[in-house]
C-alpha cells in the first residue's frame, strides 16, 4: 500500500512548476526531512517490468547527484542472488503489481541505504530522431523510448501514476517522457518522497540533465550506498505477494 504523500506546504513553489518543457510535481511525507540520505538504488520500472538496460541508459546523469561515478543497482544485483530465484520472485511481483511499498518492505533488509530508490519511466520525447544520446536503438528495453520485453508492454504501455504505481488501462501520450523518483524510507516501511517530471522538450539529454538537477535540489547531500543480498529476504513470500 502506498502512503499519501503531501507537498511541501509554504515551500511547494519551490519544487514545482515548468522549466525548459518540464513540469515537475514533488511531494513529500510530513515530518520527513530531505536532507543527506544514504540511497539504495533498486533499478528502473519500465514497460511494465524491471529493467537493468534503462537504469545504463540514465545513470551517467543520475549518478552524480549520489555523488559516485557508479551506483550499484539491487535489481541487476539480485540476478546474481539465490541462483535466479529471487529477481525472479522481482519479476513476478512487479510485472503484475509494479514496484509497490509492499515488495519494497520485503526488499529492505538488503538495502545499506535508509532510502531504496526506484525510478519509474514511461514515453519519449515529440523528437525520436534526437532520443539516441542515451543509446536507444529502438529494439529492445534498453533506451529510453525502446519496447517492452518479456512481461511488457511495448512502447504504448501504460505508466503507473504517481503514488499508484502499477495500475494499467489509462492513454500514454509517447510525445512526452515521464520520469517518476520514488524513495522508500527502510526505517519507516513506507514511501516518503516522489519526484515527477513530465518532459515535453526535445532529447532525453536533457530531460535527464534537468530531473538530475531537481533531485539534488529536494534532496541534497545524498549518497550512493549499495547493497547486501544475503541478507534474509524470501523469494517465496514475495511471489506469493504477487498472487
Amino acid at each position: 500500500m502506498i502512503i499519501p504523500l503531501v507537498a511541501m506546504g509554504a515551500t511547494a513553489s519551490l519544487l514545482t512548476g515548468c522549466a525548459g518543457g518540464a513540469e515537475f510535481d514533488t511531494k513529500l511525507a510530513p515530518g520527513f526531512s530531505a536532507a543527506h540520505h544514504s540511497v539504495s538504488v533498486l533499478g528502473v520500472y519500465k514497460d511494465g517490468q524491471m529493467s537493468s538496460e534503462a537504469w545504463a541508459a540514465i545513470a551517467t546523469r543520475l549518478t552524480p547527484w549520489l555523488r559516485a561515478t557508479e551506483c550499484p543497482v539491487g535489481y541487476s544485483l539480485a540476478t546474481a542472488a539465490s541462483g535466479g530465484t529471487l529477481v525472479a520472485a522481482i519479476d513476478d511481483y512487479t510485472r503484475a503489481n509494479g514496484p509497490t511499498d509492499e515488495l519494497l518492505a520485503q526488499l529492505a533488509p538488503a538495502a545499506k541505504g535508509d532510502l531504496v530508490l526506484t525510478v519509474t519511466v514511461a514515453g519519449r520525447p515529440p523528437t525520436p530522431e534526437k532520443v539516441s544520446v542515451v543509446g536507444d536503438t529502438g529494439s529492445g528495453g534498453g533506451g529510453m523510448g525502446g519496447g517492452g520485453g518479456p512481461g511488457g508492454g511495448g512502447r504504448n504501455s501504460p505508466p503507473p501514476a504517481p503514488g499508484h504505481r502499477g495500475h494499467a488501462g489509462q492513454h500514454v501520450d509517447t510525445n512526452v517522457l515521464d520520469i517518476v523518483a520514488s524513495l522508500f524510507s527502510v526505517s519507516e516501511h513506507h514511501s516518503v518522497a516522489e519526484i515527477a517530471m513530465q518532459y515535453s522538450g526535445e532529447t532525453v539529454d536533457d530531460a535527464l540533465t534537468q530531473f538530475a538537477q531537481r533531485l539534488a535540489m529536494t534532496l541534497p547531500g545524498a549518497t550512493c550506498s549499495g547493497w547486501d543480498w544475503s541478507a534474509q529476504v524470501d523469494p517465496e513470500r514475495i511471489r506469493q505477494s504477487a498472487e
